[in-house]
């Protein structure tokens, strides 16, 4: 495809994208009540130039999403184990571009029920290096002791994450990082009350 016809399609592209993100904010609708009709009349196309790029209106959303946590794994992560990798900033990198997209992100949670969803994709690439570190013995515990560990761990950051949108990203991720470093710590809740 040549250069014109590329860029025609991206901006084909992001006119159903607006129209279908315009549809879930100013109209309030869930995807499961948002229509290809919809979309087309507030696009400005017709059905047939939709379905050129989507097969339906869930394939749309997911490609949203992919696009989102490729967006992320471009701009934030190094490979997780490199000499360059640094666990508190690229957990502050999530959260600064989580914060930059918001609205997207808070759309994102309410159409959700199982929240650790994000933290699945955006993790994706890393799926070998995941499991490699889900699969150690950790020297204590039980035999999956790192799996039970590390589906806390998503689940945590999952709900930090969703708490935060809700209460209008008060805090800079820098504040994040450290409430989600407490949570895990000496200085718990869970610790306070097995003190008690």
């Amino acid at each position: 495809m040549n250069k014109p016809n590329n860029r025609r399609a991206q901006e084909t592209n992001e006119t159903i994208i607006r129209a279908a993100f315009v549809l879930l904010v100013e109209e309030k609708k869930p995807i499961s009540k948002i229509t290809v009709r919809e979309i087309c009349e507030m696009a400005g196309i017709n059905r047939s130039t939709f379905y050129t790029h989507y097969q339906d209106v869930y394939d749309l959303f997911e490609k949203v999403e992919r696009h989102m946590a490729d967006m992320a794994n471009e701009m934030l992560f190094t490979p997780i184990g490199s000499d360059s990798w640094n666990f508190r900033a690229g957990m502050e990198s999530m959260f600064s571009f989580i914060l930059q997209y918001r609205e997207f992100y808070s759309l994102y949670f309410s159409q959700y029920s199982h929240i650790g969803h994000i933290i699945q994709v955006m993790s994706q690439p890393y799926h070998r290096q995941i499991e490699r570190l889900k699969s150690q013995d950790m020297g204590y515990g039980i035999p999956d002791e790192a799996t039970y560990q590390y589906d806390i761990f998503t689940a945590g950051i999952s709900a930090l994450i969703h708490r935060w949108l809700k209460n209008g990203c008060r805090e800079s991720p820098a504040q994040l990082f450290e409430v989600f470093e407490r949570a895990f710590g000496p200085e718990s809740l869970l610790h306070t009350w097995m003190a008690e």
